[in-house]
């Protein structure tokens, strides 16, 4: 869909410029942002695969497994069904270490293996379990400590101070994730209640 949505913008600007007679322009913006964004690519690649590097040390020193198991009583409580497995538990506790960190490498396919283990337990197969939705919402709510990627396109951009935007970063995704734990509580709570009056 986003593809689509490029695509319209892109020919929407080209009839534009050659409505107002300015096809000129068009092609000389494509080439300067070509190269532009070629030279901003290769420099964005070296700052990430610099910061990826860090962390994969940080993961082989235990940092990310220590950080996973501080947070399994918490996920206990955010997941009262997963109390005895393990297996489970451990994936959510890693992919959330894993997305604090910033290590989307590492986060993705842990992701993608805990989908796969709530799945396994989920017994309604055909509809996303009251697991699935808190691992999503606690997922895509972004809590992050060190957002490298984000830091790597402030610094190959030329900002003075890229790693200012942590604390607020911090907060903004605390705050996120918060909301969508509870709004995802009380709708789970609410569901629980409707059940029980049929």
């Amino acid at each position: 869909m986003i593809n689509a949505v490029w695509l319209f913008l892109f020919l929407l600007s080209i009839l534009a410029a050659i409505a107002t007679g300015k096809i000129t322009v068009i092609t000389e913006t494509i080439f300067t942002s070509t190269s532009s964004a070629i030279e901003f690519s290769i420099g964005l690649a070296g700052a990430i695969a610099f910061w990826s590097g860090i962390l994969k040390v940080a993961e082989q020193a235990g940092i990310t497994e220590t950080i996973a198991k501080s947070f399994q009583p918490i996920f206990t409580l955010l997941f009262p069904k997963l109390t005895n497995n393990k297996t489970a538990l451990g994936l959510i506790s890693m992919t959330f270490a894993a997305n604090l960190l910033g290590l989307g490498n590492v986060a993705t396919p842990l992701g993608i293996k805990t989908m796969e283990e709530l799945q396994k337990i989920n017994p309604h197969k055909n509809r996303a379990s009251n697991e699935i939705c808190t691992f999503l919402v606690l997922t895509l709510g972004g809590l992050c400590i060190l957002p490298t990627t984000l830091i790597a396109i402030r610094a190959k951009s030329g900002s003075a101070n890229p790693t200012i935007i942590l604390g607020p970063i911090l907060l903004i995704t605390f705050v996120g994730t918060a909301i969508g734990l509870l709004i995802n509580y009380l709708i789970i709570k609410l569901r629980f209640w409707h059940q029980r009056k049929e």
